[in-house]
């Protein structure tokens, strides 16, 4: 799984046809080698004046940590700017962003939900994401679990069964999740909760800090990482 994060640039001159950007992720503490391989993306032509240009880039939720032998969920992100301009090329000096986290818990006392998720974005509600959250009594091999929702064909059975889990543990539910973002970011924030069984009780909104919502908009929480 993954999540989104918009990366902007603004055409500070005249006569640019394109611009790249080049990334690549390594654990705290580390530098990349360009020469293992990196990813790199077009940015989109916004238009405007000054010319705006837009690139959403998927995030890992973690990398490998080759050095301790396992993986982490906060990492470095390294970045540079490929620029096509007056029929040649320059590029940008290297840029380095700390990806830090936050864990949320939703506490649901009368067991009223059965699937939630955060609804959150890095900045503003230009990419917003789903991050499943997870009652951890859940067995971690259950094929319920809620990062298993949105593959799951029968989501009538997923629905069923799910309902049933969480009705045999004791109240209340405490459900689990992480959002991603770079050190001193900032996240906008609702819940997407539903009831999705018994079907005639089907009922689903997302909620921001003054009650149900739309999704996105003014009507959320704001996190400061």
């Amino acid at each position: 799984m993954s999540w989104y994060y918009p990366k902007g640039w603004t055409d500070r001159e005249d006569g640019i046809e394109q611009v790249l950007i080049h990334y690549t992720c390594t654990p705290p503490g580390q530098w990349p080698d360009w020469s293992w391989g990196h990813d790199a993306r077009v940015l989109q032509d916004l238009g405007g004046y000054p010319r705006q240009r837009l690139k959403v880039l998927r995030m890992p939720r973690q990398v490998w940590d080759m050095e301790h032998g396992w993986p982490t969920p906060e990492y470095r992100f390294h970045y540079y700017f490929e620029v096509y301009q007056h029929g040649s090329r320059w590029t940008t000096d290297l840029f380095t962003e700390e990806i830090v986290y936050r864990d949320l818990e939703y506490t649901d006392n009368d067991g009223w939900l059965t699937n939630i998720c955060i609804y959150w974005s890095v900045g503003d509600w230009t990419a917003p994401v789903y991050s499943p959250m997870e009652e951890p009594r859940i067995p971690a091999d259950s094929e319920f679990l809620a990062k298993n929702y949105y593959t799951y064909e029968d989501k009538d059975r997923f629905h069923h069964e799910k309902y049933h889990m969480l009705y045999a543990l004791d109240l209340p539910h405490r459900f689990h999740s992480r959002m991603w973002g770079p050190r001193d970011s900032t996240l906008v924030q609702q819940y997407h909760i539903g009831r999705m069984y018994p079907p005639q009780e089907k009922s689903e909104t997302w909620l921001g800090p003054d009650g149900p919502s739309a999704p996105g908009g003014g009507n959320c929480w704001v996190h400061h990482l």
